[in-house]
């Protein structure tokens, strides 16, 4: 991506991940609305359950865009959506990411990591893997997810 692209995604013009944003696409699928950001499940489960949390409150690319008590709330919702990926999956460990390269808006990767997975030991990128679930396992995910949300 060039950079008059990236600029002008992150001055929040047709930016894909700004509020109200499409429940399901080709790269995720919704698992639940938390309280400033939303929970997806990404479509690529190369690492089965990697998940993204999207803030909603407003255009923002970076953590000094927020007041305190949004960072705190945002950061609240990062923390709760993990547990629920670590509860669901077991990985035997995870990744948080928060990048902002391709898409300038705060937005977290939560990315379990196991022992067989293709780059146990390394970083994921640049050559991530891709994997996508069948409908039925991806559909089972999500709602595995959402209990979790609850518990």
């Amino acid at each position: 991506m060039d950079f008059s692209a990236w600029k002008q995604l992150s001055e929040g013009r047709d930016c894909p991940f700004d509020a109200p944003r499409a429940m399901s696409t080709p790269h995720w699928e919704l698992v639940s609305r938390l309280s400033v950001s939303t929970l997806y499940l990404a479509r690529n489960q190369a690492y089965r359950g990697q998940c993204l949390v999207i803030l909603d409150l407003r255009h923002a690319t970076r953590p000094d865009q927020l007041t305190a008590a949004e960072w705190a709330a945002y950061c609240a919702d990062l923390h709760r959506a993990e547990v629920a990926v670590q509860r669901t999956v077991e990985p035997d460990h995870i990744n948080i990411a928060a990048l902002g390269n391709v898409i300038p808006h705060l937005h977290w990767h939560i990315i379990p990591r196991y022992r067989t997975d293709p780059r146990w030991g390394h970083p994921i990128w640049p050559e991530e893997a891709q994997h996508r679930l069948p409908a039925v396992e991806e559909q089972a995910l999500i709602a595995a997810l959402r209990g979790r949300l609850s518990t």
